[in-house]
């Protein structure tokens, strides 16, 4: 199995929270070439006239109906000598712009079974998915859409935009951040994640992690499972978010020229504005953090590493977080 680079998220959390991830480039701008294609530049002649400047959007204008931002984030395991690319890391982030309540649920890559569609269920691993739809497409953001569709089916919520990052994009963000602050509560120790010719570890207490450090222990599932490893992911995502906001604004601009190459996503770049604000009065330090692990979301398989979501535990459950931000 693949152990991809589950930390990596937690960039495309704090360009989605923060505003760049709408100024990455190409981000929003469905006439693009898709990502790691070369379109062909037409003749001048047949270039269509740019469009005028629109404003800026607002928070209103990203919200979905039901009052919140909800973003599909999606870790990429892509790189050079490797075909295809599977989204080992799965999470839905949603934000309520008038608590500044933050949610985060995590679907297992070893998730089977997951309903997509009225009477279709994808019985392959679910971090499978999108690479399907890609090679059904051959196009990396109309696979992106269809599985946020999916993925908004199977859990029955609205998903706004959707964001994907590839393989080096968390060292690259924590590093030019200055390292991100974890409160472990136990040590972690992980002999199979090196760093400068050493396994990882990490005692007790309050740790600071540079980019390196932080990617493995996003990573490190050895010492423990996949779901201790979401859930250290998440921790990540919220350190590194609060560490870019406490920023400013101000520093996202350099910030981003360290990992816009890494991040694919639908959200628009008249969106950065809005989306600072949203992320100002997000509750970062206090996220509503789940992985759907079993037993509780989902059943084991006999026999196999994967497992089987509770769909409809899972759906009650969405029902009952998300409509919790509000309070």
């Amino acid at each position: 199995m693949s152990r991809a680079l589950l930390g990596l998220i937690s960039a495309v959390l704090v360009f989605a929270l923060s505003g760049c991830g709408g100024l990455a480039a190409g981000a929003g701008d469905e006439s693009g070439a898709d990502r790691g294609r070369t379109a062909k530049t037409p003749a001048r002649a047949q270039q269509p006239t740019p469009e005028p400047t629109k404003p800026p959007l607002e928070v209103a204008d990203l919200l979905g109906t039901d009052g919140r931002l909800t973003v599909l984030i999606l870790g990429s395991d892509a790189r050079e000598g490797v075909i295809g690319a599977r989204t080992d890391t799965i999470i839905v982030a949603s934000i309520d712009p008038g608590s500044g309540k933050v949610a985060m649920v995590s679907l297992p890559r070893d998730t089977v079974n997951v309903p997509i569609a009225p009477g279709n269920a994808y019985a392959g691993r679910i971090n499978g998915l999108f690479w399907e739809f890609e090679r059904a497409t051959g196009k990396t953001r109309e696979a992106l859409r269809k599985t946020k569709e999916a993925l908004a089916y199977a859990f029955d919520i609205e998903i706004d935009y959707y964001a994907m990052l590839e393989f080096d994009g968390l060292v690259r963000l924590v590093n030019g951040i200055g390292g991100v602050t974890v409160t472990l509560d136990e040590p972690v120790v992980d002999a199979s994640m090196r760093i400068g010719g050493k396994g990882l570890k990490l005692k007790a207490g309050k740790r600071v992690l540079d980019g390196k450090t932080a990617l493995a222990f996003s990573r490190s599932r050895h010492s423990d499972s996949d779901y201790e490893r979401a859930s250290r992911q998440q921790q990540v995502i919220a350190a590194a978010a609060e560490k870019v906001r406490s920023r400013g604004l101000g520093a996202l601009p350099s910030l981003l020229e360290l990992v816009s190459s890494k991040i694919v996503t639908d959200i628009p770049l008249r969106a950065a504005p809005a989306l600072f604000e949203l992320a100002m009065e997000a509750k970062l330090a206090s996220p509503k953090s789940i992985v759907l692990a079993p037993a509780r979301w989902a059943r084991e398989l006999p026999g196999t590493y994967t497992i089987t979501p509770r769909v409809l535990e899972v759906q009650k459950m969405f029902d009952r977080v998300l409509k919790s931000l509000a309070g």
